[in-house]
């Protein structure tokens, strides 16, 4: 969580390696990742595609890009087509497949985005997230018995953030 602290050092130590060092791509990912975490989606957008332009097959990368641009409602194709390989080259990530899954929910293909998910939710069945996101799939696919069971199994976890808890609250008595 010392997001600033750390842009400022990997700021530095991309300042004392050439482009072309093994670590220059990593760094910027990192650094990426924490200006998204700060809040400055400019400077990371642009630290996450500029690690992907130096070394282009980097599953966290892919996913961690195409996930926020889904999670924007921005280039919904391209991030598709991201994750997409992200999940080809990183076979049963629960992360991974969970996104694959929620950027097909964000075009609207819930049977696709089932599929995914289902798999994330075996793959990691105790992260809330996952489970969110299985049950608001389930809901848009009329299945509102299990997307309750879902739902109701997120507030039975450890890891959920109250926000999410709050959120989940709403879902049981309104749907989506």
């Amino acid at each position: 969580e010392y997001y600033q602290k750390s842009i400022k050092h990997y700021s530095l130590a991309l300042q004392n390696i050439t482009r072309d060092h093994f670590l220059f791509p990593k760094i910027l990912d990192r650094r990426g990742t924490s200006y998204e975490r700060l809040g400055d989606w400019d400077k990371a957008e642009k630290d996450l595609k500029e690690s992907l332009k130096i070394l282009p097959d980097q599953p966290h990368v892919l996913n961690y890009l195409g996930y926020s641009w889904i999670d924007r409602g921005i280039n919904t194709d391209k991030a598709l087509e991201m994750i997409l390989l992200a999940n080809k080259l990183k076979e049963n990530d629960g992360y991974i497949t969970d996104s694959v899954g929620w950027a097909f929910y964000a075009k609207k293909d819930y049977i696709s985005a089932e599929k995914f998910l289902q798999k994330a939710v075996e793959i990691l069945p105790l992260d809330s997230i996952i489970n969110d996101h299985y049950a608001d799939t389930l809901w848009m696919l009329n299945k509102h018995i299990q997307a309750r069971y879902f739902w109701e199994h997120v507030l039975s976890l450890d890891d959920i953030e109250q926000k999410l808890k709050d959120k989940v609250r709403k879902k049981l008595i309104f749907g989506i």
